[in-house]
């Protein structure tokens, strides 16, 4: 954890100034950075990263979605040519995997293309917040949201933690650590549409605010357990 702590705290300091001009290119060039950061770990799990027939293209896909989103005007548009590049890099990896004559296991190729786009249309999306009504606040929700539910897991599960929660997929995580952290993610979320009332002209829309932070929260947990999952299934330690 205190790993993690250092690589968010970090984290933050880099992407700051691309978090505070996120209305610019920089927002896509955060979306950027973050799915090829992605990629990058995802593939060299699977050890696809020297074979360039499966890892470019995902890396390429990387640096594209966001680019589509900066110049599409309308999510029609982005959508529509999200799908045909889903579909496309779909057809390529497996193709490889069917030619590859047993160099390349179908398991790997569904994992990485799975996570890969997973993660590359996450990152993308919370870009697109910024576009949204009001998207310079609600931006950061995501990453906020996140970032609370991760830290005070921990340290409830630290404190509080008996039961384990799945103690198959990751060992270490409790479900007094999960409460924990789920409780204080939302009333901080609610106490930051406070000062966002407060300190600015917008004001919160908090039943809209807390259901999306019980969904962000949520949703967290889960996409933190499923790279357990991964991780475990390739007896990885921890990812970057």
């Amino acid at each position: 954890m205190k790993k993690r702590l250092i690589t968010s705290i970090i984290g933050l300091v880099v992407f700051l100034p691309l978090l505070i001009f996120s209305h610019t290119y920089a927002g896509a060039l955060l979306a950027q950075l973050f799915g090829l950061f992605a990629v990058y770990e995802l593939c060299g799990t699977a050890k696809f990263l020297k074979k360039f027939e499966l890892s470019v293209p995902l890396f390429l896909v990387g640096v594209g979605v966001p680019l589509l989103t900066f110049f599409e005007s309308t999510r029609n548009d982005f959508f529509r040519y999200f799908l045909i590049i889903f579909f496309l890099v779909a057809l390529w990896m497996l193709a490889v995997a069917v030619f590859s004559k047993g160099r390349v296991k179908l398991e790997d190729v569904a994992i990485v293309f799975v996570m890969c786009f997973y993660a590359i249309f996450s990152f993308n999306a919370i870009y697109q917040l910024r576009f949204a009504e009001k998207g310079e606040y609600i931006f950061f929700l995501p990453f906020m949201v996140s970032w609370l539910t991760d830290i005070f897991a921990y340290f409830s599960g630290r404190l509080f933690g008996k039961h384990k929660l799945i103690p198959d997929v990751s060992p270490k995580k409790t479900v007094e650590g999960a409460i924990g952290g789920f409780l204080i993610a939302v009333l901080l979320t609610m106490l930051y549409g406070l000062l966002v009332s407060l300190f600015s002209q917008t004001k919160a829309n908090y039943p809209a605010l807390l259901i999306a932070a019980v969904l962000m929260s949520l949703f967290s947990m889960v996409g933190d357990l499923v790279a357990s999952l991964v991780k475990r299934h390739y007896n990885v330690k921890d990812f970057g």
